[in-house]
């Protein structure tokens, strides 16, 4: 575990820079996230901030990877997992760079991307089926469950869709989506702290948390869907590969309320014609401006605040899933 540390280190003030000398560079050339109209109003300010961090994080994390493999061998699961965030990573910048081309909010379509992301995760299973079948822990049982080859290819594509798009969804405040990615990545070393493990997620933390330094609002650079789709690619193969699929959804639980509300939000809406949130994800109906009539409580915190109280809840998320894991 030394050298999965020693590179962290390094990483982290690599990342920071690297995550600035990109947003300056994007900014020199005029290339920033688009706003969408309907968002919140406060949000209007963030329009032509660089986007696209994701990149930087994804390329530094994997060649750590690539260079700790080569120098103290190679990870059982290596080839999943990179192949996952870096899957992920591309179709997530397609969307990026679609949206920068168009100057348009939208990229890809909502379809488009399922359909991607299900080709990708069924390409993946097969592709590394051996990384993939493996015995999962039960929540709150101290048991693992052998799942037959069909409900795992099943469970692998859900999983992983689900994993990038509820990261994606997640990216909508400064530090936040970053923040929850690395408690999630250090519940899930907490729970299987093998040196094949700390050799894939410690790089990716210390990558994290230097895109971070660029993050925090008021955000200098953002994630961009090359970032939230690639690093959910690898939280769902990190998920995968160690048996600890069923407990993901415990450990990623603001990913699952983020889901959740939008879920709701519009399925409700279109039944009943009124909407339970002032506006979905569930993170801007926390917000101090924007939204629409609504039938649930809501708040009007400002960013950082909704940000702060969001990751101590993720934290708490994490904690249960310790619990449930050591049931």
């Amino acid at each position: 575990m030394t050298p999965s540390l020693i590179a962290s280190f390094c990483l982290f003030p690599a990342s920071a820079i690297g995550c600035y000398a990109f947003s300056r560079w994007m900014r020199s050339r005029a290339l920033g996230q688009q706003i969408r109209t309907h968002g919140p109003q406060s949000h209007t300010d963030k329009a032509g901030t660089p986007t696209m961090g994701g990149s930087v994080v994804l390329v530094l994390w994997s060649g750590a990877v690539l260079a700790l493999g080569a120098m103290v061998g190679w990870p059982q699961h290596v080839g999943f997992v990179v192949a996952s965030g870096l899957g992920f990573g591309l179709l997530g910048l397609a969307d990026d760079v679609l949206s920068l081309r168009r100057r348009h909010s939208t990229g890809l379509t909502g379809p488009q991307k399922l359909v991607s992301g299900s080709v990708l995760s069924v390409s993946l299973f097969f592709a590394f089926r051996g990384d993939v079948m493996v015995a999962q822990a039960v929540p709150f049982a101290s048991l693992h469950l052998v799942v037959p080859w069909v409900g795992m290819l099943f469970l692998s594509w859900i999983l992983l869709v689900a994993a990038t798009n509820t990261a994606n969804l997640t990216d909508g405040l400064d530090g936040l989506a970053g923040g929850v990615c690395i408690l999630v990545l250090g519940g899930l070393l907490w729970m299987v702290p093998t040196a094949d493990n700390a050799m894939l997620i410690l790089p990716l933390i210390a990558t994290l948390a230097g895109f971070l330094w660029l993050n925090t609002h008021p955000a200098a650079l953002f994630l961009g869907d090359v970032g939230s789709f690639g690093v959910g690619g690898i939280i769902g193969a990190l998920a995968l590969s160690n048996g600890l699929a069923f407990l993901l959804p415990l450990l990623a639980g603001v990913f699952v309320l983020e889901a959740a509300s939008v879920i709701l939000q519009v399925g409700l809406r279109r039944f009943t014609g009124r909407r339970p949130f002032k506006m979905a994800p569930l993170h801007h109906h926390f917000e101090d401006s924007g939204g629409g009539p609504h039938w649930l409580p809501s708040a009007a915190w400002p960013e950082p605040k909704v940000t702060a109280r969001f990751l101590l809840l993720q934290g708490a998320f994490v904690l249960l899933a310790l619990w449930a894991y050591g049931a």
